[in-house]
């Protein structure tokens, strides 16, 4: 373990902010890529002497906590995961990796079999999980060949000799020890779901197991929360409505079951098939209105409740090869949580791009009312992008919250970025329309890239807007960025797509420089760090067109929403500082320690108006 010498910055703030969570206040911290926010955090811990709920987007986050942690501190941390990446029997699932599966813990020998966790040998959160589970996987084994566990009938686990069980729960040895662990790492939805942070912050009898008002709460990358909470909401796809209707036929026939509910049941099934199959769906959010015959026999649906009941308890006494998933629940969950929606609405979008499956999303417009439980709680909202002290206020009903732009008080604290506006580019929709103009504009923009990378020190990072404009849309046979790469150049360039690990990108950069292309909101520009020795690998940036969000129902319905609650144009709030955080976040990518510097190359014209020049070409850090 090396010694931590905190940098300036941490040094400076480290009794500010520990005296302000002590008083219970709210605190921003905005810190450039690569100085050390997670460091900080962890020294904030190790000065105090406090719990942390350390929050996260994705699991893949808690690498960075465990990295610092393991070099500079060791404080016993743990890392939540939920049940279906802990639960050592796969056959309870059947087959669905929906974590809110309904009794899947029911009967369970495991249940409340618990083991003591060396927090402070802990590996890597990822070999954590696949440790935890390959021992309690060959325990299960060894009781079973003991006869200390057996299966029934049905092929359920059971006990047979209780007082020589050594198998365990690896879910609920985590929760068992979270008490003892002062910083507990777990990603927004475990502490924002009102009933999922009940249960986790509750043993199985009801009773508190962390007071949340004794901790620091940690938000890391929190400019991603008005995202998540967006997407809170259910989904519903067609073949889910089909397959409850198969359902309800096949275990609930009408010859056996003539009653106005299995009618009225079967009725709303089809009538919501139709809703959805006469729906054309695109790639953008629309507003969904369901019939009015529809909504009339949603007044009726515990009757859909009756049979999805009924069906599990069916389903509990079959074999467990027998069993399935209950499609009539997730019907009717999803129309619950509809009929009692406040602020959102149902959206239509498609579920995959080729086959152009329609899917429905209950979606939210009030960030706040999650964020509402934490008023009396002490918290950090930490990112290199954080949203405006406006956005914070306003959006997330936050007010008095210390501010600290690390940026703006310690110079170069991580690293010097030197933002150019470049004339002539853009991928504003309307100069899609014409082929032939699109295609010089996507020639333009890899010519530009190309001519960067031959005068760069280091590798170059392009940031595109979505997919569809790096590598086009064969279903519109339009044509995309990376189709005009000439072949002399393709060993010198890395194309993100779903397999692509960093490892193998960060050998490329280290044995020659090279032009990596990326798309805002993918896994690169939200994770990646190319290093060597410290210093980043990446000299320049190209923002290759203004990262927009689309303006689609949705995002118009939410901007409306807002504006008649706050009574002001939030316009800015929820479309232009959308895309200055892309922007900040592709560029972050580029310096890694005080000592980097970086070129930021803005192509798009619309890179010209105000708002641009106010928040990024003052921005030469």
């Amino acid at each position: 373990m090396e010694k931590f010498t905190p940098r300036e910055w941490q040094d400076a703030l480290i009794s500010t902010v520990s005296k302000n969570l002590e008083e219970k206040n709210k605190i921003a911290i905005e810190a450039p890529t690569g100085s050390g926010k997670t460091s900080f955090i962890l020294y904030l811990a190790f000065i105090t002497g406090k719990k942390l709920i350390y929050l996260t987007r994705t699991h893949n986050e808690f690498t960075r906590l465990y990295e610092d942690n393991q070099k500079y501190f060791n404080i016993p941390a743990l890392y939540l995961y939920g049940k279906s990446k802990l639960c050592p029997l796969k056959e309870r699932w059947y087959d669905s990796e929906d974590d809110g599966q309904k009794n899947v813990c029911k009967g369970c020998p495991l249940k409340d079999k618990t083991i003591k966790l060396d927090l402070k040998n802990i590996r890597s959160p990822e070999s954590f999980l696949e440790d935890i589970e390959a021992d309690s996987t060959e325990l299960i084994r060894q009781d079973v060949e003991s006869k200390a566990l057996g299966r029934d009938t049905k092929g359920n686990l059971v006990t047979i000799k209780k007082e020589n069980v050594k198998s365990y729960c690896p879910y609920y040895s985590v929760r068992s020890n979270m008490a003892d662990a002062q910083i507990i790492a777990m990603t927004y939805n475990y502490l924002l779901n009102p009933s999922i942070r009940f249960n986790v912050f509750h043993g199985t009898e009801g009773e508190e197991m962390i007071d949340l008002n004794e901790c620091y709460i940690v938000f890391d990358e929190a400019h991603n929360l008005d995202s998540v909470i967006e997407n809170f909401g259910r989904t519903l796809q067609i073949k889910t409505v089909e397959k409850a209707i198969d359902m309800l036929v096949k275990d609930f026939p009408i010859e056996t079951y003539n009653s106005y509910d299995r009618i009225e049941a079967n009725l709303m099934l089809e009538n919501l098939l139709s809703n959805m199959s006469s729906t054309r769906g695109t790639d953008s959010l629309k507003l969904f209105k369901f019939s009015n015959d529809f909504a009339s026999r949603i007044a009726n649906l515990e009757s859909l409740r009756t049979f999805s009941d009924e069906f599990e308890e069916k389903n509990e006494n079959r074999p467990l090869n027998k069993r399935s998933r209950n499609y009539l629940e997730n019907v009717y969950n999803f129309l619950y949580d509809y009929q009692r929606m406040e602020n959102g609405s149902v959206y239509s979008t498609i579920n995959n791009p080729e086959k152009k499956d329609l899917k429905l999303k209950l979606m939210y417009y009030d960030t706040s009312g999650y964020l509402s439980f934490l008023r009396d709680n002490s918290v950090i909202f930490m990112s290199g992008t954080m949203p405006s002290v406006d956005h914070i206020s306003k959006v997330w009903n936050m007010e008095n919250v210390l501010y600290l732009k690390v940026d703006s008080i310690f110079k170069n604290a991580g690293g010097l970025k030197q933002y150019h506006i470049v004339n002539g580019y853009t991928t504003l929709g309307r100069y899609r329309e014409n082929l032939d103009d699109w295609a010089e504009m996507l020639r333009k923009y890899m010519q530009f890239a190309i001519d960067v990378y031959s005068k760069s020190d280091k590798s170059v990072l392009v940031a595109v807007p979505s997919y569809r404009i790096l590598f086009g849309d064969t279903y519109t046979k339009t044509p995309g960025i990376g189709n005009y790469l000439p072949e002399s150049m393709r060993a010198n360039c890395v194309f993100e797509n779903k397999k692509i690990s960093y490892s193998y990108i960060e050998k490329k950069a280290k044995e020659r420089k090279i032009i990596i292309f990326s798309v805002h909101g993918g896994k690169l520009l939200e994770g990646i760090q190319l290093v060597n020795r410290g210093k980043s690998l990446i000299s320049d940036v190209i923002i290759a067109g203004l990262p927009l969000i689309p303006l689609d129902d949705y995002r118009k319905d939410k901007i409306k929403y807002l504006e008649k609650v706050l009574k002001r144009n939030a316009y800015n709030l929820l479309y232009y500082e959308f895309a200055l955080i892309k922007v900040k976040q592709a560029a972050g990518r580029s310096t890694r320690s005080p000592e980097d510097t970086s070129s930021i190359w803005l192509c798009d014209d619309r890179f010209d108006e105000p708002f641009w020049q106010s928040n990024l070409l003052p921005n030469t850090k």
